[in-house]
This record gives structure tokens, C-alpha cells and sequence, in this order.
């Protein structure tokens, strides 16, 4: 998800987003366009540079063929070297061997092995060393011919004779050695007796010089002998330096089937490159451009011809790095970019000024809309703009607000209306407790308004200062028991021990008065049977007289207005004890709901004798879908009763105080889980939240010893703590509650100072509600005249 950005930083990013777009993309087709145009002057440079050296070889090339082709027609040429040193022939040799820096040697081969050289020695010093020449020498003649020895025939010894000259063809010292050499066996030899052209071998080592050189051989027209001139590539190889477009170009020149001739990088050939460019070369990829990377190595490279030779073509492999090509445009395009920026960081203060036309009003249209969001509607008002759009905003702004007013005045005048009536409702359900949920508000209101304008202590901090934060604590106050739509109506009107739907003591009457009849009927008996009429008269007179004491102390102990004591309930159980004879199926007559309660019981066969009362295992409702995981979740701690429900006659009677059991207890205080669970369920707007925490604390005390969840001082907020107080007060002068009259003012007022020692409820607000008095507003609106006295300090 994107973090959300001001109107102006999004103008002003997109701007730019969308200038650098297009600066990128004219930048890009530039280097594209810049690469073209480098890798065009790349060939176009490599093409110049192989025109020049293909007309430099090919001028020596020529040169040398028309040597070869001149000299084919010296007289003598073809003379044994065996039988005399021909001067004549030498001085031609060296004369052609000196116009050529390159030229090694100059010799012909005879179709009967016998052979003649005539050797530059001023093409290497090394060649001295090698041939132990004079220190003059200028030119060695080598003479290779057949000899036959002690003059027999068939006696042949193979003569290899060295004769040294100086610069004016002096002997300066001879040296005849044995020798295997024979021509006719030699390549160039061989491919030039095969050929009518002048031919050109593959680059080879030259044993006397060390170096590689090549053969330019012709044969000799009208014979079968072969002329011949080794060429160096030494001076090759400078002439590709001399050639080279860059120094970080290299120029290699490939013969006849691929192979590397000469290079202008003779220091330290790079292999890869060198394979790299045979691969292209015999992958006819000529004459155009390729780019060769190989680690660190970013080059552009071209293989071309150079010419046509004897048994295959001449070419020249150009190559370059990339860098020195591209960087000249790279420079371009960085100065470009530059531009660019400087432009961008011009144009960002009047994109800025720009911007600020347009955010100014937007910022009041924002102003306006949080008037709206703070529901202050008459306070949106139209803003000045001269953007059309703006201003319709700002026009619809204003009839929106109009609009949601008046929709949320009838949408609080519905739900004010709505939480009235189910305050009414709950009110309603009890003739006992009619008017409490209309009251308790009324109290607090009061107290609330005090503190709010209070300055003392913590007070100092609470203000409700809206008319939002005042219907919020009112509604609170309103819906503090709207859990008790929840509560049998049986639970909250119970007056009497026995009372489910009704009264059960009239059942039990009926018990009493089946004894009753049992007992007159026993007495008739008796009479019938001859006993002693003055015995049985004092019996049935005894007997009928206990069972009313008995019934007497029943419906006494039903009311529950005293305290149950242990032998109060002594006598109850043992009352329990008479019993009377049920000839009815119990079970007649019951709705279906009532039956599952005998679901596990086993029916009894008729007649059958039962107690007087009794706690049956009907009397138990079972609690079901009670979540105790979730409800301790949700911060209660009441303890749960096992059962919904106990029924049970004695369970009931025994009560020690009041008429509620243990179960009904519970159910009663419940009305307060369910008045925080209905509440929390509903979507109160923000500047309600808090209704679900006011209606839902008014039982909890400042020592954590209150419900439903035992919060204490620091956890209950002061609107809380005053709901508590309101709803006390209430219920202590209420004069419509079923299990006591309404309290004086003064007994009311003293049960709360204790509820105040015991940090039952808080103490300063108590204080107050004492000091201010307005108690006896409320006195003079809601309690009887007997209920209103003085209150002592």
C-alpha cells in the first residue's frame, strides 16, 4: 500500500516523473541513435583502415609476384649450384632482396633437389650467431647439391655449402656441411610445381631466423624449377601497428585456410580473441560489425577481405574497445543529462509557484470538508478559486453539508426517540421498577454538570464541552439497564420465594388442604372402627391445628421479609417430611418444554405417596451454550451458577434473605453483561463510543470488589463513576420496588456515606452530590413527601 503524498509533491513528482520518462527516452533513442552512429564509424573506420592496408600488402604482394615473375627470365638461373658460385645471379637476388625491408631470403629449388639461397643478413642480427658468419657479412650463399663420393656412382653424399660476402660480394669464408635438406619435398615446393600462378604458403617457423614468415613460390616458366622468397612477418606485423585506428585496436591478418599471418599486438596476443575472431571468420560473418565481451573485455570487432591468393582469400580482423568508440557519445549524453537536470531544477520553483494556485484552495477545500468530518455544518462555507472545478467542489461541499445535516438531525432525532422508547420499554416490562431508567439520567445529568464545572482536583481534567460529548453520557445514561429486555419479567417483579409465573404457595395450599381432608378422613375411620370418640375428636382438633401453624410458617417464610434463619429452615425440612397421596399424572396437561424436563425420570406408578414439598429434579433447568472461554474473553467475573434456573420448593423457601435464589441473583445482575453486549455490538459513531463503557460500569465500585468485571478506580472513567452514584440513589428512595419501600432521603443519604467508607462508590463525587444538594431537586420532582427530610452533616 502507498504512503499517501501532498497534492503538490504529487504534481511536482509526476512532473518530474514524466519529464524524466520523456529526458529517458529522447536520452535513450540518443544512445541508441549514439551507438549506431559509433559502430557505423567503427566500420567505416575499420573499413578505411583495411583499404590502406590492403593497398600497402597488396603493393608488396604485387611487388613481390612481379619479382618472382622478372627474375623466372635471368639467364643461368637454372645453372647446378655445384659449379660455380654465379656472382651474376647473386647480385640479381640481393639487388630485388634490398628493395624489400621484409624479404628474408630469395632461392630456387631444382627438380633434382639441388638448391640455391642467397640470405639478407641484415635481417636479424641473430642470423651471424646462427651461420658463425664473419662479422662483414652482408649476404650468405647457401648451395645445396649432391656429391659423389671416391667418384663412384651411386656414392652420393648430400653437400650443404655456406659462402659469406661482404657488401661487394667478397668471399669473406666458405663452410661445407653434410645435409638432408631436400627441396622437392618442402610445401612450397610442392604446391608451386602444382600451380601456374605464384602461390603463398601458410605462415611457418624460419629454423635459421626463429622467426614466422611465409613463402611467395612460382615455377619456373619452362622448367620444372621452382623460385622462391621467404617473407618475415616481423616487418608485417609493424606495418598492421602502424595501420592500427587506435591504441586499443589491433589489426590480424588471416591466410589461407584461417590462419593468423601477422598481428599488431605482438607483445601479448589475447588467445580468446584471436579463436573468437577465426570462429567468425569461418562462420563467413565478414564485413560487419560484431561485439565481443568476454570478462572484462568489451570490444567491437570486424573480419574483411583483403584479397584474392593462390588457394584462398586474405583477410584482415580489425577490433577496438567498446569504450573508446562509445565514450565520445557517452560524454554527449552525460552533457545532455546535465542539461536536463539544470533545466528540472529550474523549473521546480515555478512548478512550486504553479502548484500553490492550485493547493491553496484545495487546502480550504480540506479545511471545509473537516468541518464537515467535525460535523460543524454551519460553519462550511464557499471558497474563492479561479478553477472552475474548485469551485464547483466547493458549491457541492456546501449543499453536502446542508444535505448530511439535515439527514443526521433526523437520524439522532430517530435514535434519541429510538433509545427513549426502550428505556420506556424496560421501564414498562416492571409495575415495580416503571420510571428508574428515566430517573437515573435525571440524577446524573445533574452530578455531571457539576463536576464539568468544577475546577478542584481531577475534576479540573473532566470537561464535556460539546453538545455530542453531552448526548453521548445522556444516551449512556438512558440505556444503563437496556440489558434488561433480557430478564424474565417473573425474575424482576419476583415478590415472593415461590413466585415462577405465578404464586406456586397456592399449590402448596392444595397439599395442605389434601392433608386436611386425609385428617378428617383418618377421623371417620377411627369413629367407624369404635375407638374412643373423645381421643379421636382431641387427635383430628390437634392435628388440623398443627397443619395450620405449619401452613402459617410456610406462607410467612414465602414472603421473605425476614432473615432465614438455621432453625427456620430446621422447620421447613421438617415440615417437609408429612406427606399426601398424588392419584394424577404429573406430567398431563405440559407443554413440550415442560416435558423435557422429565426427559431422564422415570414415571411413577399411581397412586403415589410424595412430600408435602419438595426440590425435584424437574425444579433444575440446565444452563446451555454457555461459553465460559468467551466470557472470560470478554473481562466478567461473576461466579456462574450451575443452573439457569432452581426451582426447587424447599431450595426456594430456605432463601436466608430476600426472595431471589442464587440463579436469579445472577440473572438480575446478568442485565448488565447483556446491557454491555447489546451495546458493543452496535456501530456508535466515534462521538458515541463511549455509551457501551457509561451504561455498563454503574455497578462497579472503587475497590474491585463490583461487576460485571471488577474494575476499580483507575479503570473507571468519572462519567462511570457517576452513573454509579445516579443509579444508587435511584434505587435506594425508589418507592415501586417489590422487596422494600423507597428510603428516606437521610437513610439514603447515610447507606451511601458507608458505600463511601467501604470504596463502594467515590468518594469526592459523593461529596459533592451531598454539598451541592441537588438531591433535593430531584426529591422535590420524583419522591413522596414522607420520603423528604433533613439531612444532617
Amino acid at each position: 500500500m502507498f504512503n499517501p503524498t501532498s497534492f503538490r509533491v504529487n504534481i511536482l513528482s509526476n512532473f518530474l516523473i514524466i519529464t524524466g520518462l520523456v529526458a529517458a527516452s529522447l536520452l535513450g533513442l540518443q544512445y541508441y541513435f549514439s551507438q549506431q552512429m559509433a559502430v557505423s564509424a567503427v566500420h567505416k573506420s575499420f573499413t578505411q583502415a583495411a583499404t590502406r592496408l590492403t593497398q600497402q600488402i597488396q603493393t608488396k604482394d604485387e611487388f613481390t609476384k612481379t619479382s618472382l615473375y622478372l627474375i623466372e627470365f635471368y639467364p643461368d638461373l637454372t645453372l647446378s649450384p655445384a659449379k660455380t658460385l654465379n656472382l651474376n645471379t647473386i647480385r640479381r637476388f640481393a639487388h630485388n632482396i634490398e628493395q624489400s625491408k621484409n624479404i628474408y631470403a630469395m632461392y630456387i629449388g631444382q627438380p633434382n633437389d639441388e638448391f640455391f639461397e642467397v640470405i639478407n643478413m641484415n635481417i636479424s642480427k641473430e642470423l651471424h650467431k646462427h651461420f658463425e658468419a664473419p662479422e662483414n657479412t652482408r649476404w650468405t650463399i647457401v648451395r645445396v647439391f649432391n656429391s659423389e663420393k671416391n667418384n663412384k656412382p651411386g656414392n652420393i653424399n648430400r653437400i650443404r655449402q655456406y659462402d659469406f660476402l661482404d657488401d661487394n660480394f667478397n668471399v669473406l669464408a666458405s663452410r661445407i656441411s653434410q645435409s638432408t635438406y631436400f627441396p622437392t619435398k618442402r610445401p612450397w615446393f610442392i604446391q608451386a610445381s602444382q600451380s601456374d600462378k605464384t602461390i603463398l604458403t601458410e605462415p611457418y617457423l624460419f629454423s635459421h631466423l626463429q622467426q614466422n614468415g611465409i613463402t611467395f613460390a612460382k615455377k619456373i616458366r619452362g622448367s620444372d624449377s621452382v623460385l622462391a622468397i621467404d617473407f618475415t612477418l616481423k616487418k608485417l606485423n609493424e606495418l598492421l601497428f602502424q595501420a592500427k585506428v587506435d591504441p586499443s585496436s589491433d589489426l590480424i591478418l588471416f591466410g589461407i585456410k584461417d590462419t593468423i599471418i601477422a598481428s599488431s599486438n605482438t607483445q601479448a596476443p589475447d588467445k580468446t580473441l584471436n579463436n573468437f575472431l577465426t570462429q567468425t571468420l569461418k562462420e563467413k560473418q565478414t564485413n560487419h560489425i560484431i561485439r565481443y565481451k568476454n570478462n572484462d573485455d568489451d570490444k567491437f570487432i570486424m573480419v574483411t577481405s583483403l584479397s584474392e591468393q593462390v588457394g584462398g582469400k586474405t583477410h584482415l580482423g580489425l577490433t577496438i574497445d567498446a569504450d573508446v568508440m562509445l565514450n565520445p557519445y557517452f560524454e554527449q549524453i552525460i552533457y545532455s543529462i546535465s542539461l536536463a537536470l539544470i533545466f528540472l531544477v529550474f523549473t521546480i520553483p515555478l512548478i512550486l509557484y504553479k502548484t500553490s494556485q492550485i493547493v491553496k484552495p484545495i487546502k480550504a477545500l480540506m479545511i471545509q470538508n473537516d468541518k464537515i468530518k467535525n460535523r460543524q455544518f454551519n460553519d462550511v462555507k464557499a471558497i474563492d478559486s479561479h478553477i472552475i472545478e474548485l469551485i464547483d467542489l466547493s458549491a457541492s461541499l456546501v449543499s453536502m453539508s446542508q444535505s448530511i445535516q439535515a439527514y443526521q438531525k433526523a437520524q439522532q432525532e430517530l435514535m434519541d426517540s429510538f433509545i427513549r422508547l426502550l428505556a420506556e420499554a424496560i421501564d414498562s416490562k416492571s409495575a415495580y421498577t416503571g420510571g428508574h431508567c428515566q430517573r437515573v439520567p435525571e440524577i446524573a445529568i445533574m452530578l455531571a454538570k457539576l463536576v464539568n464545572d468544577s475546577d478542584e482536583g481531577e475534576f479540573s481534567q473532566f470537561k464535556l464541552e460539546t453538545e455530542d460529548a453531552w448526548r453521548e453520557f445522556e444516551m449512556g445514561a438512558l440505556l444503563h439497564d437496556c440489558g434488561k429486555v433480557t430478564t424474565p419479567e417473573y425474575v424482576v417483579d419476583k415478590s415472593t420465594k415461590l413466585e415462577t409465573i405465578y404464586n406456586r404457595i397456592h399449590e402448596i395450599r392444595t397439599r395442605f388442604e389434601v392433608i386436611w381432608r386425609d385428617i378428617d378422613i383418618e377421623y371417620y375411620q377411627r369413629i367407624a372402627q369404635k375407638q374412643n370418640p373423645d381421643e379421636v375428636e382431641k387427635w383430628r382438633n390437634n392435628s388440623q391445628q398443627a397443619l395450620l401453624d405449619d401452613f402459617a410458617f410456610i406462607s410467612e417464610a414465602n414472603i421473605g421479609g425476614e432473615f432465614m434463619s438455621e432453625d427456620k429452615k430446621a422447620r421447613i425440612q421438617a415440615i417437609a417430611q408429612r406427606t399426601w397421596t398424588r392419584h394424577f399424572n404429573d406430567r398431563s396437561g405440559l407443554s413440550d418444554v415442560e416435558l423435557m424436563r422429565y426427559q431422564n425420570i422415570e414415571e411413577q406408578t399411581l397412586p403415589v405417596v410424595e412430600q408435602l414439598l419438595s426440590d425435584k429434579a424437574e425444579h433444575r433447568i440446565e444452563r446451555i451454550d454457555f461459553d465460559e472461554e468467551a466470557y472470560k474473553k470478554q473481562g466478567f467475573k461473576l461466579d456462574v451458577p450451575e443452573y439457569l434456573y432452581n426451582y426447587g420448593e424447599l431450595y426456594n423457601l430456605c432463601i436466608e434473605k430476600g426472595t431471589l435464589s442464587n440463579e436469579e441473583r445472577f440473572k438480575i445482575k446478568e442485565h448488565v453483561i447483556m446491557t454491555i453486549k447489546m451495546l458493543e455490538m452496535l456501530p456508535f459513531p466515534d462521538h458515541m463510543k463511549s455509551i457501551p463503557e457509561y451504561a455498563g460500569t454503574h455497578h462497579e465500585t472503587m475497590n474491585n470488589t463490583g461487576y460485571p468485571r471488577q474494575l476499580g478506580r483507575d479503570e473507571l472513567s468519572i462519567p462511570a463513576r457517576i452513573m454509579a452514584i445516579a443509579d444508587i440513589f435511584e434505587a435506594l428512595t425508589a418507592s415501586d420496588r417489590p422487596y422494600k419501600k423507597g428510603k428516606t432521603i437521610s437513610e439514603a443519604i447515610r447507606i451511601m456515606n458507608f458505600m463511601k467508607q467501604d470504596e463502594h462508590i467515590d468518594g469526592k463525587l459523593f461529596d459533592l452530590f451531598v454539598q451541592s444538594g441537588i438531591y433535593k431537586e430531584y426529591a422535590a420532582r420524583h419522591l413522596k413527601a414522607e420520603q423528604i427530610d433533613e439531612v444532617s452533616n
